[in-house]
């Protein structure tokens, strides 16, 4: 079997890992520095400086009606008080508001930072079917 010589753009040293399923090769960059490296650790670094909350828009899309609303929001802001702000605006929705970010469902107690929010994102409503 020959093993053609790629060219990484990005990384000087390519390694060929040796896939157990037959995979084809898939080259992984590596740093020359561990190649013979028996192990290693990692150190986090907690920032001390304060962050600052930034203001940014997001939408919530009604999914039953098709209507969007637009909120001004900061990223330090959770999910609940997302929606309360939406149930301002839109009160006719009162009851069960459950809220889906990047197709998977959000929790009331979860920052928009948290979830990796930015300016014009959309959140949008969804109806949950009681039963079993």
């Amino acid at each position: 079997m020959a093993t053609a010589k790629l060219q990484w753009p990005m990384a000087s040293h390519v390694r060929l890992q040796h896939c157990p399923r037959g995979d084809p090769p898939i080259p992984a960059p590596y740093n020359p520095t561990f190649l013979n490296a028996t192990h290693t650790s990692l150190l986090v670094v907690k920032d001390t400086k304060p962050t600052r909350a930034s203001h940014f828009t997001v939408t919530v899309l009604n999914g039953s009606d098709g209507k969007i609303v637009p909120l001004l929001l900061k990223s330090t802001d959770t999910i609940g008080k997302l929606q309360r702000r939406f149930l301002q605006k839109r009160p006719d929705l009162t009851g069960s508001l459950n809220l889906a970010y990047n197709g998977k469902p959000v929790q009331r107690h979860q920052s928009l930072r948290e979830l990796g929010v930015k300016n014009g994102a959309t959140f949008i409503t969804f109806q949950r079917c009681l039963g079993g």
